[in-house]
């Protein structure tokens, strides 16, 4: 997992230093903008190879360059806000530590530099962070979504929110398979103890679950239909409101926790059972092009400089600069 996450081997560093676009004060390489394209290759083959392989990562690649650009706006716009994201970079590295089972971050450190340079692995989890932090500030806040809105938008695409009966669940999981039976049970009892004192499900969940493919997003592990769950974990949640959890169910590889993220009836739900989805919905339709439109508008505040035979998929377009002017 760590592989996955660190940066490119040492030999790959060899690519020549060659500055493809100046970003104000920040600089944009050919190594940067090749290592970029590897890993979107190794994406990209997850899911398809040779000829088709090969059309997709060059698809793809056209906006490469405009991400690199994106970062290093955003990275210069947190400074500018003084936005520190130190604490949370700590944070990350040890959630990573814990989901790949290793004891330190000394350790964590070790790995990576197995393959890559830590600081630039740090380095990377800063930089997300940061723009994490931007994107927040000056354009999430700026999107307001109505109660009237998300009740608008459900009843043109009710269809879309149609579902089989079922429930959302997130889980805790403490396995003995990576602690001893009684130090599992105490880890387990430990968990649901402080949960029942109040402490937030994402903390204890990062604090003590062993499942690393969910450790990060709270817990989540997806809708389950009617029918598909085990009898003694149906029983368990039978009872459960949304937003409730479980008491321990002991399963074959230890223990679980589970909570009632959401409870879907068959068929259209009403609008009150589905109206927090509504408005995610229609908040991410309406995040891309409000970012897109923050991140022009940082370009024409900045020195972006381009090397001959590289373009900048998103800068602003003399187009959209003349429909600008007729909507003032």
């Amino acid at each position: 997992m760590v592989a996955a996450m660190a940066t490119p081997t040492r030999a790959a560093r060899k690519v020549v230093e060659r500055i493809i676009a100046r970003v104000n004060s920040e600089i944009v390489t050919q190594r940067q903008f090749e290592r970029e394209r590897e890993k979107l290759r190794q994406q990209l083959a997850q899911q398809y190879s040779g000829a088709e392989l090969d059309a997709k990562v060059k698809e793809y690649s056209k906006d490469l360059l405009r991400d690199l650009i994106d970062q290093a706006l955003m990275v210069q716009k947190a400074k500018d806000l003084d936005i520190s994201v130190e604490t949370d970079v700590v944070k990350r590295l040890d959630e990573i530590r814990r989901n790949v089972n290793l004891d330190s971050l000394e350790d964590l450190q070790k790995e990576v530099e197995k393959q890559g340079l830590w600081e630039d692995f740090k380095d990377n989890i800063r930089r997300n962070l940061l723009m994490r932090e931007v994107i927040g500030r000056e354009v999430g806040r700026t999107i307001i979504i109505s109660r009237e809105d998300a009740r608008k938008y459900f009843e043109e695409h009710k269809q879309e929110f149609s579902s089989p009966e079922g429930v959302a669940l997130a889980q805790i999981l403490i396995s003995t398979e990576k602690h001893k039976p009684e130090e599992a049970e105490k880890r387990a009892k430990d968990a649901l103890a402080e949960l029942k004192a109040g402490q937030k499900w994402t903390e204890v969940v990062r604090k003590y679950s062993d499942d690393a493919a969910t450790a990060n997003e709270g817990g989540e592990i997806g809708f389950m239909k009617a029918g598909t769950l085990a009898p003694a974990i149906s029983e368990a949640i039978a009872k459960l409101d949304t937003n409730e959890f479980s008491d321990l169910i002991p399963i074959k590889t230890g223990y679980i926790i589970l909570k009632v993220l959401e409870r879907r009836h068959q068929g259209i739900p009403a609008f009150d059972e589905v109206e927090q989805h509504v408005t995610e919905v229609l908040y991410n339709q309406k995040m891309q092009p409000a970012l897109r439109k923050y991140l022009v508008d940082l370009r024409r505040d900045s020195y972006v400089y381009l090397a001959p035979g590289y373009v900048d998929t998103g800068a602003e377009r003399p187009s959209e600069t003349v429909l600008a002017k007729k909507g003032q």
